[in-house]
């Protein structure tokens, strides 16, 4: 193959690119999350399921990606309150991933932990504030 002379000359990207995972706020510091071990934080969001039948509020804390505590507030259908009771014995103990892909029964429950995993994993918890200047660690 014939390069032009200005292709020639340029100068070649050294780092490619991948640049590696951008650094969330967690708990007072910058982390490069690259496994489900190093997500931590606290969280709470709703979830629902059919238009005007009810709804839930999950309250999550995790600790290097392990769910320490659990609780889970239902409005709704009288199944919801066999599910919530269910889904706060389940998620303690399991990774973040674990209880996203684990069958919480009640859709409100469901939609729910996805919307927490979504906040957890994107760095948006109620404890992701940095103390300092940006530095990652």
């Amino acid at each position: 193959m014939i390069y032009s002379t200005e292709v020639k000359n340029m100068c070649p990207v050294h780092q490619g690119v991948h640049h590696g995972a951008a650094p969330i706020p967690e708990e007072a510091k910058w982390v490069q999350a690259k496994k489900v071990e190093d997500i931590s934080g606290y969280t709470h969001g709703i979830g629902w399921c059919a238009p005007q039948q009810g709804t839930c509020k999950l309250s999550l804390n995790v600790k290097d990606g392990i769910i320490q505590e659990a609780l889970v507030e239902t409005i709704g259908c009288s199944g919801m309150t066999h599910s919530a009771a269910m889904a706060a014995e389940i998620l303690p103990g399991l990774t973040i991933l674990e209880a996203l892909n684990t069958d919480l029964v009640c859709d409100a429950i469901n939609t729910a932990m996805r919307e927490l995993f979504l906040q957890i994993v994107y760095g948006r918890t109620q404890s992701a504030f940095s103390s300092s200047a940006r530095s990652v660690m």
